[in-house]
C-alpha cells in the first residue's frame, strides 16, 4: 500500500477552518437581526391597525342626533389613535391620522436596534399604515332567513 501526499493536501483543512466562519458568522448574524426586526415591524403593524380600527369607531354623536348621518368625531379619532399606540407600543411615533368621512388611515414608525449589529446600520426605521372605516350595521335581521330555534 502506498499512501499519496502532498504537500498542498493540508491547505484545504486551513482554508475551510479560515474561511467558513467568516462566511456562515455573517449569514447568522443576518438571520437573528432580520427575525428581531421581522418581529419588530409584526408588532408595529399589529398596533397601527388595532389604533385605527379603534379611532373608526369614535362616531361624532351630536351630529348622529341632529340628523346628520353617520360621521367620526376627528379629535376623538386622533386622540384615541394617540391612547392606544402609547399604551401599547410606547416606542412607536404616529406620524399622521387622516380622517376622511367614516375612513381613518394612521401612519406610525418605529426605530429598533438590532441585537448584534454586525452587518449594516445598529439601527433600522420600520413604517407601518393601516386604515379602517366606519361600517354601518343593519336595522333589522332579514325577514328572509328563519331564525334558528336551537343552539346544537
Amino acid at each position: 500500500m502506498r499512501r499519496i501526499t502532498s504537500p498542498d493536501s493540508a491547505q484545504v483543512l486551513v482554508f475551510f477552518a479560515l474561511v467558513l466562519p467568516l462566511i456562515l458568522l455573517p449569514a447568522a448574524a443576518y438571520a437573528i437581526d432580520a427575525a428581531a426586526s421581522v418581529s419588530a415591524y409584526a408588532r408595529l403593524e399589529e398596533v397601527t391597525v388595532r389604533s385605527a380600527e379603534e379611532a373608526a369607531q369614535q362616531v361624532d354623536a351630536l351630529r348622529l342626533r341632529s340628523g346628520g348621518g353617520i360621521g367620526l368625531d376627528i379629535a376623538a379619532a386622533v386622540a384615541r389613535v394617540h391612547d392606544v399606540m402609547r399604551s401599547a407600543l410606547p416606542a412607536a411615533r404616529v406620524i399622521s391620522v387622516a380622517v376622511s368621512g367614516v375612513t381613518v388611515t394612521v401612519r406610525a414608525e418605529q426605530a429598533v436596534t438590532l441585537p448584534l449589529q454586525l452587518i449594516g446600520r445598529p439601527e433600522v426605521t420600520l413604517h407601518a399604515m393601516a386604515a379602517a372605516r366606519l361600517a354601518v350595521g343593519y336595522e333589522s335581521p332579514s325577514s328572509l332567513l328563519p331564525l334558528p330555534t336551537s343552539t346544537f
